[in-house]
């Protein structure tokens, strides 16, 4: 079971909204999933239509009322439980103070939960206090959504700095992912500002950027995830991507698609950018992609990484009767389709699909950040 905490102690960061959309999309990929609200405005309750404020949560399971069976909603969204929260749980800090082990009682109340899930994913509330502390100490992994924004990197270190102190006092390694978040790259501030974080945050950095789009505040208004209700929009196929990019990271496909032979970068690398491009954008990577059992008379590619026109900036090759398709990308996770003598179909190669807007499947491709 993996454990994400999304969090960073800066608001309006786009945190409730990733962690609701992130665990639509991991559910819509048929994995198992605990969205818990550990924020005391019960944000994420909301944002998934549960706006009843005196229904029970975390702070009745913090104060052995309830147990953390008993408050969970099932089926919130596809493949999606929730552990709803609400005013009450300002409270539960005074409450854990004088608890012994006050750091562990989350952790301890989800460990009978690692045959139930495959993802845990915990909203966590803009302060690092022991809520966040709690939810830290349980997670195996830390997300963090970052606004390209002057205080960005303030709130990010901060985050790294308690990180790094449950790591020393707990012996554990609770690596810290930044995605970035209502991200407008056509304003040069944007451009400025996402460089300086490339070049000084102190955490790694996901390949995927979750585009600025007013239906993700749509959405949240009428209770639903991206998915269900603007599909078709830039932030929920960003959502689409960083789920890929969590699951790829999870080895559930990385393996998969790495055994097959999904991509494969070019053996003769391209020329190495100077110090000055790369602080500009991420290095591309030059994908080769082979069909070798696919007869057809024209066969072309489209995918988000060409904007989804057919052929788009691909070099198509005849190795020995097989076709390849040669393009580059930045590191990260693309949806893809084939279109083959004129009829559009998923990869028949790789194994790793989601589903698309037009009830058909698109195939998953993950750009490494390394070779």
């Amino acid at each position: 079971m993996h454990i994400i905490a999304i969090a960073n102690q800066k608001g309006g960061c786009g945190k409730t909204t990733t962690a609701i959309n992130l665990a639509a999309e991991l559910g819509r990929r048929e994995q198992r999933v605990l969205l818990m609200d550990m924020d005391p405005q019960g944000h994420a309750s909301l944002g998934l239509g549960i706006g009843e404020r005196d229904m029970p949560g975390l702070y009745e399971v913090f104060s052995d009322e309830m147990s953390l069976h008993e408050v969970v909603l099932s089926d919130v969204a596809q493949g999606v439980d929730l552990v709803p929260a609400n005013i009450a749980l300002a409270a539960v800090e005074p409450l854990l103070t004088n608890q012994p082990g006050r750091e562990r009682q989350l952790l301890e109340l989800t460990e009978p939960l690692n045959e139930l899930y495959d993802y845990i994913l915990i909203d966590c509330p803009p302060s690092l206090g022991l809520l966040s502390i709690n939810a830290l100490r349980t997670a195996t992994q830390v997300l963090a959504p970052v606004e390209p924004g002057v205080y960005a990197l303030e709130g990010i270190r901060q985050l790294r700095d308690i990180v790094s102190l449950l790591e020393e006092k707990y012996q554990v390694d609770l690596p810290i992912a930044a995605v970035l978040t209502m991200f407008d790259g056509h304003t040069r501030f944007a451009q400025t500002i996402t460089r300086e974080i490339r070049e000084q945050l102190p955490v790694a950095l996901c390949g995927v950027q979750i585009r600025h789009t007013v239906r993700a505040r749509e959405s949240a208004y009428l209770g639903k995830p991206l998915c269900d209700y603007a599909p078709a929009s830039t932030a929920a196929g960003d959502y689409r991507r960083l789920a890929g990019e969590i699951l790829a990271a999870s080895n559930k496909p990385t393996e998969t698609l790495m055994d097959r032979g999904i991509y494969l970068a070019r053996e003769e690398s391209l020329e190495e950018p100077s110090m000055s491009q790369t602080s500009e954008k991420p290095v591309r990577r030059m994908i080769v992609l082979t069909f070798s059992d696919l007869e057809c008379t024209r066969l072309q590619l489209a995918g988000d990484f060409n904007d989804w026109i057919p052929d788009q900036n691909v070099e198509t090759r005849n190795v020995n009767g097989h076709w390849q398709k040669v393009f580059t990308a930045e590191p990260g996770v693309y949806e893809y389709r084939l279109l083959v003598d004129g009829k559009w179909q998923a990869d028949p190669t790789n194994p790793c699909e989601i589903p698309n807007e037009l009830g058909g499947i698109n195939s998953l491709l993950q750009v490494p950040v390394h070779h």
